[in-house]
């Protein structure tokens, strides 16, 4: 991959190994979309567009010995052709560190790529979650065709499981029955590890009964706000060109700057596969 011009760097190897295995691993702890969201890797970074297809579910599947039943057909109802943005975060070293680590054995402060991964991390979680408008992506949020469940008073014991409930219900009435993920902000996470009436059992914990994908907190989700999605590659997808990785961008004042990036974007097949509380 040329265009990430490493050769140009003043690293050895093993250091240019560290910085990715530490990028992999920030990624790994820190990105949330990509827990229940299916992927489709491309893995071309030159790819500057993707197909944007919204599906028709037809009717339902149809039983009969000679095939005559009506069951509608499953197509595609709208297609566009979006372009790809790039998401990175830049970061640099100074000459006298990575000199002293050469020369010295000292190894490289990952904190700063860590810190560096960490962003992109949440920039994607942002896009997952919020869209970008001026791009024509939709977020799990604000896609048009979702669900919505009006929000609850959750600071009352049981009105976040009871909104629980209702968005399961209204995904199930659309014909999604299993494979559901919550998320929530970290804030309204940690509101419902409070006991839930006279079970002896915490509100979370019951929320959790209802989606078998998991529940999950992210930054990119508001407070007072939550989301709940029928998981799928048939409802949606991360489309990726290039998966997060590091270039080299140049030398300047004596210092080595870097960037961490990765190309792609959330598709939202089946709208209706989602509901948000708000």
């Amino acid at each position: 991959m040329e265009f990430l011009h490493r050769e140009e760097a003043p690293l050895t190897e093993e250091q240019w190994s560290q910085i990715d295995e530490i990028v992999v691993n920030t990624a790994r702890k820190t990105l949330v979309g990509r827990k229940f969201i299916e992927i489709t890797p491309v893995s071309d970074p030159s790819i500057q567009f993707s197909p944007y297809d919204t599906i028709d579910a037809g009717n339902s599947g149809a039983c009969g010995l000679f095939g005559e039943k009506d069951c509608g057909v499953v197509k595609v109802k709208d297609r566009k052709y979006l372009p790809l943005p790039i998401i990175y975060q830049d970061f640099k070293y100074h000459w006298r560190d990575i000199e002293s680590s050469k020369k010295f054995g000292i190894p490289i402060d990952l904190s700063i790529p860590a810190t560096a991964a960490a962003k992109v991390s949440v920039a994607e979680d942002m896009l997952i979650f919020n869209g970008d408008q001026s791009l024509g992506y939709p977020g799990l949020l604000n896609v048009e065709g979702r669900n919505i469940v009006k929000l609850r008073d959750w600071n009352s014991n049981g009105e976040a499981f009871k909104n629980a409930v209702e968005a399961v219900e209204k995904l199930a009435e659309k014909g999604f029955y299993q494979d559901y993920a919550l998320i929530l902000h970290p804030k309204d996470f940690a509101k419902l590890h409070r006991v839930l009436h006279n079970t002896g059992v915490l509100e979370i914990n019951q929320i959790k009964e209802l989606f078998s994908i998991g529940v999950f907190t992210t930054p990119a989700v508001p407070q007072n706000k939550a989301v709940a999605v029928a998981t799928g590659i048939e409802n949606m997808d991360i489309f990726i060109a290039q998966d997060m990785i590091t270039a080299y961008v140049n030398y300047e004042n004596m210092d080595h700057y870097f960037r961490i990036l990765e190309i792609l974007a959330l598709r939202i097949k089946r709208p209706e596969a989602i509901c948000t509380i708000e």
